[in-house]
């Protein structure tokens, strides 16, 4: 029942904000992962993990006792040098060094009175970025202060990508906006017709997106023109993901796409899933991994879109697996938000669970 409750709770979450409804509204989270050489590194709610991607052994969990300032935690870990910067959905963003888990500076935007959405970070060399309510905060990666603030229309649910100079920053209002890293300014703005709950994926010099509005789209990352859209059956939550000449990416009606990156010409689209697919999908070795509400993860071969297999991963609790799914190594690593394990190992070649991880 508790699994039924939350999903209406989200989805009534996003009508109301696409709508435009005034007013807070809660958070929408989840744990999330990132690859950090053969760390894993893992934020969810009151800790960070970090477990070895061989067999999930522990290696450190920030903080060592939960408190109230490190707590909430869920946007995916950003990686540079030998940091990592964990947000927090409590306005926090944490630079934690990578081989401890110890505490390297703490950043905290709890003057931001905007609302209640998810926070999340991306990296540039020398600056964080940093999203809080509507406002994207430039920081210093080696000390955490404020290089330059950035305010946008509505709510921000994802983080922003940076590359060429340039942050990218995908909004609730609708908009993508490329900002110079340098000085803060916008460079210009791009309205696409939809909520943008994920990041852009840059791949040479174009950005690739989703939109909540039965949207994908590739940008030129130069001029924020359109150079061309696709139509889908649902809602486009998740990042692409580019590999040579395709594009993929899933939706909220449980479809997958292969697109030319080029053209956006559609080569393929799946077999509807069991459920939505929220995250981005991984890739490795000719194959697309995606995961599914309802706790499904499935390997479709990358040039038919036909499936190699799937597994549900916990089947007493119905797992919703709402993060992106990591391809490392032969392994496919998905994180849960409910049941016994916060993490499964899945072989890539044919679905068996290798280990699973569940915090003390």
């Amino acid at each position: 029942m508790k699994h039924d409750v939350y999903f209406v709770v989200v989805a009534a979450t996003i009508v109301l904000l696409l709508t435009g409804c005034s007013g807070a509204l809660p958070a929408s989270s989840w744990p999330n992962a990132t690859m950090v050489e053969n760390k894993l590194v893992i934020a969810n709610n009151n800790a960070v993990y970090a477990i070895s991607s061989d067999d999930g052994r522990l290696i450190w969990q920030f903080p060592s006792k939960s408190d109230n300032t490190r707590s909430k935690l869920f946007a995916s870990p950003a990686h540079i040098n030998d940091s990592v910067m964990v947000t927090s959905d409590n306005k926090y963003i944490f630079a934690i060094d990578i081989k401890t888990g110890n505490e390297m500076w703490n950043f905290g935007a709890t003057n931001n009175k905007s609302g209640t959405a998810p926070t999340g970070t991306s990296i540039s060399s020398k600056l964080a970025f940093f999203t809080s309510g509507s406002t994207l905060y430039a920081l210093h990666i080696s000390t955490g202060e404020t290089s330059w603030k950035f305010e946008s229309g509505k709510e921000l649910w994802a983080p922003p990508a940076a590359k060429h100079g340039h942050v990218y920053l995908p909004s609730m209002d609708h908009s993508l906006t490329s900002i110079e890293i340098e000085s803060g300014s916008q460079s210009w703005k791009q309205d696409l017709g939809g909520a943008l709950a994920d990041s852009p994926t840059i791949y040479e010099d174009t950005l690739y997106l989703g939109s909540l509005s039965n949207k994908a789209y590739a940008i030129d990352a130069a001029s924020g023109r359109i150079k061309w859209e696709f139509e889908t059956k649902g809602w486009v939550w998740g990042s692409p993901v580019v590999v040579s000449e395709q594009v993929f990416f899933s939706d909220l009606d449980g479809y997958v796409y292969a697109l030319n990156r080029e053209s956006g010409r559609q080569y393929w689209t799946s077999q509807q899933l069991d459920s939505a697919s929220r995250g981005t999908p991984a890739y490795a070795d000719g194959s697309i991994f995606v995961c599914t509400d309802n706790g499904f993860v499935y390997s479709i071969d990358a040039n038919s879109g036909n499936q190699n297999w799937s597994i549900e991963v916990d089947i007493k609790n119905s797992d919703r697996l709402l993060a992106d799914p990591i391809a490392h190594n032969g392994l496919v690593y998905v994180t849960s938000m409910n049941g016994d394990n916060l993490v499964h190992a899945i072989h890539q070649e044919n679905g068996q669970i290798a280990w699973q991880f569940a915090p003390e």
